[in-house]
């Protein structure tokens, strides 16, 4: 029928024969196994001849060596390079590339009567400036071309 109440909870138990588990009290090292710094990686083998350098194992990021590039027509978030003030940059249109390039265009095909100045009075067609409203220094130039 079943195990009396009389005999020891070591007979009643379900298992047959289970090792016993080890405490963890009773190791020795806490240090994990197989995973330990064994030291810097080995270096990389000569290149064969011909062939250049293995390549960098770490990209660096490249330093700030000259005022951030603002690319968008309109004013734009920043922080002064100059200055160190937080600001929201001015934007000017001046004639680029583009703006001659139309002038010329339309010079030879003949519009004589002041048509060819027609793009230096669209800002659409012009570059733009980014200055600090603070220092009046330029940060960046956007171009149309």
């Amino acid at each position: 029928m079943g195990a009396s109440r009389d005999q020891p909870l070591a007979t009643q138990s379900l298992e047959p024969d289970a090792a016993p588990t080890p405490l963890l009290e009773q190791r020795t090292s806490w240090a994990p196994r197989g995973n330990q710094f064994q030291g810097p990686p080995p270096p990389y083998p000569p290149p064969p001849p011909g062939l250049g350098a293995p390549p960098p194992s770490y990209v660096y990021p490249e330093p700030f060596t000259s005022a951030p590039r603002l690319l968008s027509p309109v004013s734009v978030r920043s922080v002064c390079p100059y200055c160190g003030n937080h600001i929201i940059t001015v934007t000017t249109p001046v004639p680029g590339t583009l703006t001659w390039l139309l002038c010329t265009g339309i010079f030879m095909a003949r519009c004589f009567m002041g048509c060819c100045f027609i793009p230096f009075c669209m800002d659409s067609l012009m570059d733009v400036r980014h200055t600090c409203p603070v220092c009046r220094q330029e940060l960046s130039r956007y171009k149309r071309l």
